[in-house]
């Protein structure tokens, strides 16, 4: 029993994680209906900002969590303005085209940002030591003292996006574009800028969530590949532009993977993963939580 817990307690810890950079992930999806391929790369570039505060200034990643998010949100920016923009603006082409344009894009900045990440980095594993390093005892459950933490700062990251969604003025602005993009333009809202301002925060919080799991995570210039097959199997089971769906899939991806690694084999948590991911698909195409949580 105890065996149990211990591997929920840290399914669930991960899964904060996991749940918070999907939540981006979705989020971009659900007002844009951009693809991003490059999602993964970005919580490694969180990652890799978090070591080299950590290497250069002696700065804790929870320090650097701000610097990193603001960085992040203005990459975002950047991105937007630069790549995705032009296929939101071109017109007379088919939905279907438009998307194709854009899985290309991001892909293409996806193999981008992992290649300067080699150039700069190489491909040896990188790590912040020494931060958060206890371990409690709870009941005979030993939770590490770095994934509580970064459990609890994605929880208090993801309710803030909540509250933004749902209880702000831009949050509204932002649900009224998806639910009408031309009714929304009418009352004057600017579409272009719900865009930019929506994919923004979404890669601004891959850099939240890169920057706590540098934590206790080693990362590498590939890193990203695994953490983008996590986000794109949590938002699809949570729903698709379900923020909600997608942290509480994240808790589900994290303790399904825990499950696997103890009870079968390390090696084949992600096949476990899959297979969950599978019978979702099967048995609820539309997601864990379609139509009870807060849709982007």
């Amino acid at each position: 029993m105890t065996s149990f817990l211990q591997t929920l307690a840290s399914g669930i810890l991960v899964g904060g994680l996991y749940g918070l950079f999907s939540s981006g992930l979705t989020l971009i999806f659900g007002i844009t209906r951009v693809i991003n391929f490059a999602h993964g790369d970005f919580v490694t570039l969180g990652m890799f900002g978090a070591v080299m505060l950590f290497t250069s200034l002696g700065l804790s990643p929870l320090l650097g969590i701000l610097p990193v998010a603001v960085m992040s949100f203005l990459l975002g920016a950047i991105v937007y303005k630069v790549v995705v923009r032009r296929t939101l603006a071109i017109r007379g082409i088919s939905a279907v085209d438009a998307q194709h344009g854009q899985l290309v894009l991001t892909l293409a900045v996806s193999i981008l940002v992992s290649n300067l990440l080699l150039m700069a980095f190489g491909p040896s594993p990188r790590a912040v030591q020494g931060v958060l390093p206890d371990v409690y005892d709870v009941f005979g459950v030993y939770i590490a003292q770095a994934r509580l933490v970064s459990f609890v700062i994605a929880l208090a990251v993801f309710l803030v996006l909540y509250h933004f969604l749902q209880r702000t003025l831009y949050g509204k602005a932002i649900r009224a574009t998806v639910d009408d993009r031309d009714m929304a333009a009418m009352v004057g809202i600017d579409p272009n800028k719900v865009y930019a301002v929506s994919f923004s925060v979404g890669i601004m919080l891959t850099g939240v969530a890169g920057c706590v799991l540098a934590t206790y995570y080693p990362v590498t210039p590939t890193t990203g590949a695994g953490f983008l097959i996590i986000a794109f199997v949590t938002v699809v089971m949570g729903g698709l532009g379900n923020v909600v769906g997608a942290f509480v899939a994240g808790l589900l991806v994290g303790v399904i993977q825990q499950l696997t690694a103890i009870y079968v084999a390390v090696d084949l948590q992600d096949v476990g993963l899959f297979l969950a991911f599978v019978l979702v698909l099967v048995l609820r195409p539309q997601g864990i939580l379609a139509g009870r949580g807060a849709h982007a």
